[in-house]
């Protein structure tokens, strides 16, 4: 009896653990760690949703402008930089530059421009998907932002002939 109210006892702290943590819950205190967003940026935060597999995810940012464009493809470039928070280790994402449009120069038949969200290729690689931590991102405040997740299907075996 006294190893089973133990048991009980221990069951019951151990599943309250996941809400002890201080960012287990998406609020504005907790949340009050990263930084505010300078002048001029903007702060996008994703928290994600918990998986079956998250090791086999990933998620990568997308940052878009938009801007004026005709039928050329448009290309622009940005870098992403990865900070730490201090006494905490925990990272966020800052869009420091962004290069000027370069496009294609095919002529266009019709002479029509519309306005479009055109992709910035950063040179952040994918993030490790981790549903207990949320996402923070810092952006200049004309720029949207969007991101997609990336899973990995069975692993196959190759065959040596």
């Amino acid at each position: 009896m006294f190893f089973k109210k133990r048991f009980l006892f221990l069951i019951s702290f151990l599943s309250t653990f996941p809400l002890l943590h201080p960012l287990a819950q998406n609020s504005k205190k907790n949340l009050q760690i990263w930084p505010k967003a300078e002048k001029g940026y903007q702060r996008f935060i994703i928290q994600l949703s918990t998986l079956a597999n998250e090791d086999a995810a990933r998620i990568e940012l997308i940052p878009q402008k938009k801007i004026l464009v005709d039928c050329n493809t448009i290309l622009i470039h940005g870098n992403m930089q990865s900070k730490t928070i201090q006494g905490w280790g925990y990272n966020y994402y800052r869009l420091d530059s962004i290069s000027l449009p370069a496009s294609t120069l095919m002529a266009c038949p019709n002479q029509t421009k519309q306005n479009k969200l055109i992709s910035i290729s950063t040179n952040l690689p994918f993030i490790k998907y981790n549903s207990k931590l949320p996402i923070v991102i810092y952006v200049p405040k004309d720029i949207n932002l969007s991101y997609r997740v990336w899973s990995a299907s069975d692993l196959y075996q190759g065959t040596s002939k």
